[in-house]
């Protein structure tokens, strides 16, 4: 007889608590006042936005975050309002992705086409000549990767014009190409694509201009990660006329 009421006792215990927890209508209710007040609206990307990209007003967003999760370096709404507004109009420096927190130290004054904004560090840019011949056909686009080959002509010893080409740079970003759009919408070639090189580079660049015809190929996305040092060659010496005056470049 104990027993069996220690049971019963038991069963009405725990259909209690299951009411209280599922509640009335059957479905389980969550208190989440607890969860609000630990969270903050963080400022983040809305949208995935490329090195170099202007920030609009649609590509950023409120977003909650734990409070204890909340880093220095992040925009939070209860300290910057205002901050889609004043943020409007500034340069991404590096590429960001949806869901990403937006910082100040990743964003620069000006618009998309300030080169300096996302040239990196240590790095010059270089505009070079280019046609659909010498550009692979003209797909070489922003953010591409190429290798830069010299093409020159020479007499041999016959008096015959003898051609060589060879790599003189490898692995080098294309930072922008003054591609336009005609009348009918469709994508007109640009003259001229602007490379980011290290300081050496540009000189061997600038030499080879003068001294032959420059061609880029375009490198497959895979291959990006490969090291850009070329192989060990002799050095070729370039002679290039300035002003009726013959000068000697060495180009390794």
């Amino acid at each position: 007889m104990l027993r069996g009421l220690i049971v019963l006792v038991a069963l009405s215990a725990g259909g209690l608590a299951a009411w209280m927890t599922l509640g009335p209508t059957g479905t389980r209710t969550v208190d989440m006042t607890q969860s609000a007040t630990d969270t903050t609206d963080v400022l983040v990307a809305a949208m995935d936005l490329e090195r170099g990209g202007l920030l609009q007003a649609a590509a950023m967003r409120w977003q909650p975050w734990p409070k204890d999760l909340v880093h220095a370096a992040f925009i939070a709404r209860d300290l910057r309002p205002d901050a889609i507004e004043t943020l409007t109009g500034l340069v991404a420096r590096s590429g960001l992705i949806s869901g990403e927190p937006i910082l100040d130290g990743r964003l620069a004054a000006g618009d998309a086409s300030a080169l300096s904004v996302i040239l990196s560090p240590g790095k010059r840019a270089l505009a070079v000549r280019i046609s659909a011949e010498n550009s692979a056909g003209g797909f070489v686009l922003p953010n591409d990767r190429v290798d830069v080959l010299l093409t020159t002509t020479q007499l041999d010893q016959a008096g015959h014009n003898a051609v060589s080409s060879r790599l003189i740079l490898k692995n080098v970003k294309v930072l922008a190409v003054d591609q336009a759009v005609d009348s009918t919408g469709d994508a007109v070639v640009g003259k001229t694509a602007t490379l980011e090189l290290k300081p050496e580079e540009v000189e061997i660049l600038t030499a080879a201009e003068t001294a032959g015809a420059i061609s880029l190929a375009l490198r497959p996305l895979a291959d990006n990660g490969e090291d850009s040092a070329l192989p060990a060659y002799e050095t070729t010496s370039l002679r290039i006329y300035r002003g009726g005056k013959m000068e000697v470049v060495d180009v390794k």
